[in-house]
C-alpha cells in the first residue's frame, strides 16, 4: 500500500477515535458534570487505555475545551446559515437571534460548559492549541453578527451613535448569552414570571436593538411575519418551539 494511502488512512483512523472520545466525554460532562467523572471512566467508556487518550488530549481540561468548540463551531453553522436570510439587516440579525435560540434548544448543555470556561483555573490548564481553535470558533459567532452590523450602520438602518459596531456585537451577544444562562434558573424564571425563556431571549434581543436605534423598531414592522419567513426559510425543522401557538 502507498505510504500516502496509509498516512490518510492513519489521519482518518485517528480522526473517528478523536470524535468517539468527545462524543463519550460530552455524554460525561451531561450526566455527571465536570467534577463527577475522570479520565480513566471515560478511557472504559470508549474502550481505549487512559494513554491512548492523553495522545489526543493533555488533560480533561483540555478536552472539555476541546467539546466546548465543537458545539460552539455547531452555532457558529447555525449563525452563517441565519446570515442567508434575505431582508432588512434588522430582519438578518433576528435570524441570527432565532439562531441562538435553535442553538440552546439542542444543546442546552453548552451553556453550563461555557460558564466553566471563565475559570482561569480551568483555562491554564489547557493546551494552547485547544485555546485557539475555541477562539477560532468564537470568532465566527462574532463575525457574523458583526457583519451585518456594520452593514446596518453603512445603510443607516442603525445611528452612527457613540458607540462602535464592536460595542453593538458585544450588546447583543451579552444579552443573548445572559438570557440563555439566567433562563436556565428555576428559582429566577419564577420570579420574573418567565413561562417560555427563549421567548424571553428573544425580546431581550430585541429590547437592545431597539435600543440601539436598529431600523425597523418593534413596533414600526410585523416583526411576527418576518420570524414565519425565517423559519420556514432557514430552520423549518424548529417551527414548534420558535413560532408559539
Amino acid at each position: 500500500m502507498a505510504p500516502a494511502v496509509t498516512s490518510l488512512r492513519k489521519e482518518r483512523d485517528l480522526k473517528a477515535r478523536e470524535e468517539l472520545i468527545l462524543d463519550h466525554a460530552r455524554r460525561l460532562l451531561a450526566e455527571k458534570g465536570f467534577q463527577a467523572w475522570n479520565m480513566e471512566q471515560l478511557a472504559v467508556a470508549v474502550e481505549y487505555s487512559k494513554g491512548t487518550l492523553y495522545q489526543h488530549f493533555s488533560s480533561k481540561e483540555d478536552l472539555v475545551l476541546a467539546v466546548a468548540s465543537r458545539i460552539l463551531n455547531l452555532r457558529a453553522d447555525l449563525f452563517e446559515q441565519a446570515a442567508s436570510f434575505k431582508g432588512s439587516t434588522r430582519e438578518q440579525g433576528r435570524a441570527i437571534g432565532l439562531a441562538s435560540c435553535v442553538f440552546a434548544h439542542r444543546h442546552p448543555d453548552f451553556f453550563h460548559i461555557e460558564m466553566m470556561l471563565k475559570s482561569a483555573s480551568f483555562w491554564e490548564k489547557a493546551s494552547p492549541e485547544r485555546k485557539e481553535a475555541h477562539a477560532r470558533a468564537g470568532a465566527r459567532c462574532w463575525r457574523t453578527l458583526y457583519n451585518i452590523i456594520v452593514s446596518a450602520i453603512a445603510l443607516g438602518d442603525m445611528p452612527r451613535l457613540p458607540w462602535s459596531a464592536e460595542h453593538a456585537t458585544m450588546a447583543l451577544i451579552s444579552i443573548t448569552i445572559g438570557s440563555h444562562v439566567v433562563g436556565m434558573e428555576h428559582n429566577l424564571r419564577v420570579f420574573a414570571g418567565i413561562d417560555n425563556p427563549l421567548l424571553s431571549v428573544r425580546l431581550n434581543q430585541d429590547l437592545v436593538c431597539d435600543g440601539l436605534g436598529w431600523k425597523p423598531l418593534l413596533h414600526e414592522h410585523n416583526y411576527a411575519a418576518t420570524d414565519q419567513r425565517i423559519v420556514s426559510e432557514i430552520f423549518p425543522d424548529a417551527a414548534a418551539f420558535l413560532i408559539p401557538a
